[in-house]
C-alpha cells in the first residue's frame, strides 16, 4: 500500500474578485453587472467571487435584499459565488444566502491609513517624559548635571521583496505577501502577480496585476510596456479595453487616488 496521503488539508492563500454591494436593489446589481461583463467576457466568465456584504449590512434597508434572487443574478452573467463576506454571520442578511459565510467588516475612512500605527500609550508616555526631562532642566538650570536622552529609538523590520529574474508564463501566479514584487522578465496573457505593496515590471505587463491586496491604498504598479488584461490597486480595478490607447505598450504607473485608479506614462 502506498505511503503517499490520499488528501492533505491545510491552508492555502487564493485570489478571488470581490463583489461589493451598495444597492439591495437586483435590478441595479444586474444592470451594471451587465455592463462590467459586457467589457471582458471571456475575462468574466466562470469567475469565482466574494460576495462582500459588509456595506449593505449596515444599510437600514439590508432586510429588503431577496438573496435567492440575488445569487441568481449573479450567476445568469456566468459568475460564480462562492462564499459571502459580512460582519455579523447572525445577522438575519447572513441567515438568508445560501452559501458559505466569512466574517469581513467594512473599514471607517479613518482606518485607511497604510502607515505606521501610533501607539497611544507609548504617545502618552513620550510627552510625559518630555515635560519631567522639562522640570528637571528647570529646576537644575545652575547645576552641571546632564540629563539623559530620552529619544526613543524605533526599530523598523523591512521584508525584501520578492524577486523573480524569468517571465511569468500563462496560467502562472506568483504572490508577493507582505511586501513588494520585482519581475525582470514579461508577465503573459493569463499570468497573474499580486502583491501586497508595490509591483515593478521589468518587462512587458500582458496578464493580470493586482497590487495592495491586503488594502494598502499606497501600492502602485510600474511596468515597461503596459498591454494588461486587468490592473488592481486594493481592490479597484481597470480592463484592458479601458486603458487610454496612449498608454498602450508604453511605460506606465498605475496608482490609486481617492477611490479612483489612475494611470500615467512613466
Amino acid at each position: 500500500m502506498s505511503s503517499n496521503p490520499g488528501v492533505e488539508l491545510k491552508g492555502g492563500m487564493y485570489t478571488f474578485m470581490s463583489l461589493k454591494l451598495h444597492t439591495s436593489d437586483t435590478e441595479i446589481i444586474d444592470q451594471q453587472l451587465a455592463d462590467k461583463v459586457q467589457q471582458a467576457p471571456a475575462f468574466f466568465s466562470n469567475t469565482p467571487v466574494v460576495v462582500d456584504l459588509t456595506v449593505l449590512e449596515l444599510d437600514d434597508n439590508a432586510s429588503d435584499l431577496n438573496t435567492s434572487e440575488l445569487l441568481d443574478c449573479i450567476r445568469s452573467h456566468k459568475l460564480v459565488p462562492i462564499v459571502a463576506s459580512i460582519g455579523n454571520k447572525s445577522s438575519p442578511l447572513a441567515q438568508s444566502i445560501a452559501i458559505p459565510l466569512i466574517e469581513g467588516n467594512e473599514r471607517k475612512s479613518g482606518d485607511r491609513s497604510n502607515g505606521s500605527r501610533t501607539n497611544q500609550k507609548d504617545a502618552g508616555n513620550s510627552g510625559g517624559d518630555t515635560d519631567s526631562a522639562s522640570r528637571i532642566a528647570e529646576s537644575n538650570s545652575d547645576s552641571s548635571i546632564e540629563l539623559p536622552d530620552i529619544s526613543r529609538e524605533v526599530e523598523y523590520i523591512v521584508k525584501a521583496p520578492l524577486f523573480i529574474k524569468k517571465p511569468v508564463r500563462s496560467g502562472q501566479q506568483v504572490y508577493a505577501r507582505g511586501t513588494d514584487l520585482i519581475v525582470m522578465g514579461s508577465i503573459g496573457p493569463g499570468a497573474e502577480v499580486i502583491a501586497d505593496n508595490n509591483i515593478h515590471i521589468y518587462g512587458p505587463l500582458r496578464g493580470r496585476a493586482l497590487c495592495g491586496v491586503s488594502g494598502n491604498l499606497s501600492a502602485r504598479i510600474f511596468c515597461q510596456s503596459l498591454e494588461a488584461e486587468l490592473v488592481s490597486v486594493a481592490g479597484n480595478y481597470r480592463m484592458l479595453e479601458t486603458i487610454p490607447e496612449e498608454l498602450r505598450g508604453k511605460p506606465a504607473q498605475i496608482w490609486l487616488d481617492e477611490d479612483r485608479l489612475n494611470m500615467d506614462s512613466l
